[in-house]
């Protein structure tokens, strides 16, 4: 989509199990360490690792794969700084919200530091620090802005979804992911822009009701003789048999 992404490369299970020191060749022929690994279609940070070495690659490797098919490797960035912005909208119609910029000493934020921070009051992702808006330049946040809406319809969102972005040191910003809800409804975002919770609940349903009136412009029933013309043919055979 032409959007900014860092470089990646990814495998099914399927080779590693068959030939891990291939596999682990080709990741290392396709990306300069220090890598990622990530289980595809998993979040909160489940089976992520990190490697600076071919032992360590080898274990996050091993780790990933027991939770995905298929695993994606993405080139590390040095001491990157994660921005984050949060869009609604359907179709052409998106709104950005305020961006923010998640504070923590450690170098990936893992399932603990997400949701068990602050557990024991029910706090969860709320307990986690937070500068809102994210301290950058206007024009850094007018692009952390684009690029989230351009992601958000690039993949046809609708309702809410919160771009995750990482700031390199020369201060570009490249897509991480996206969070879709029930990972994010990002409500602390739009409340700093000005819009309150339940404005944001009136907002998603709204757009719920205009997916579903677009969903029944279309057709889902198409006129053949496909099926009868199979029957013919099975008829067909079954007399070319005897």
């Amino acid at each position: 989509a032409g959007l900014p992404v860092l470089p990646d490369t990814y495998f099914l299970r399927d080779a590693w199990e068959q030939d891990p020191e291939a596999t682990l060749d080709a990741i290392e022929a396709a990306l300069p360490y220090p890598i990622f690994i990530k289980p595809a279609n998993l979040g909160s940070s489940i089976g992520i690792g990190k490697a600076a070495d071919r032992a360590a690659l080898r274990e996050a490797v091993a780790v990933a794969a027991s939770f995905d098919r298929r695993i994606l490797a993405e080139k590390g960035l040095s001491k990157p700084q994660e921005v984050n912005c949060a869009v609604l909208g359907f179709g052409q119609d998106v709104t950005p919200s305020v961006c923010e910029m998640p504070v923590s000493t450690a170098e990936l934020l893992s399932f603990q530091d997400k949701y068990l921070r602050g557990a024991k009051g029910g706090k969860g992702m709320q307990a986690l620090a937070r500068r809102v808006p994210a301290p950058i330049s206007a024009e850094q946040t007018r692009e952390a802005q684009r690029l989230a809406c351009a992601a958000f319809q690039a993949l046809d969102c609708k309702g809410v979804a919160r771009v995750d972005m990482l700031l390199d040191e020369g201060g570009a910003l490249c897509i991480n992911e996206i969070n879709t809800i029930p990972g994010s409804l990002a409500f602390y975002l739009w409340a700093e822009g000005g819009m309150p919770y339940p404005s944001l609940l009136e907002r998603l349903v709204e757009y719920a009701f205009r997916a579903h009136a677009q969903k029944h412009q279309s057709v889902f029933a198409y006129d053949s003789t496909i099926l009868q013309s199979y029957k013919q043919g099975k008829a067909a055979a079954k007399t070319a048999k005897r």
